[in-house]
Formats: structure tokens, sequence, C-alpha cells
């Protein structure tokens, strides 16, 4: 159990790093991200 538990932590952690960097790159670029991102 204690594995599984560990693995969810990193996959959460993970996820909320690339979050990050996501935002930080749309603010840099100056996107609003409540208005949507069009690629």
């Amino acid at each position: 159990m204690r594995t599984a538990v560990r693995r969810v932590a990193t996959v959460l952690t993970s996820t909320a790093t690339l979050l990050a960097a996501f935002a930080a790159e749309a603010a840099a670029i100056g996107i609003d991200l409540g208005g949507g991102v069009t690629l």
C-alpha cells in the first residue's frame, strides 16, 4: 500500500510542477488563462 501512496504522490507532484511551468510560460507569453488557450 505504501508504494501505491508514494506513486500517487509522485504523480501529483509531477502534475503540479507541469501546471506551474505551463502557467509561468503562459504568463510570460501573455496568455489569459481565463479566456481559454488557443494553440
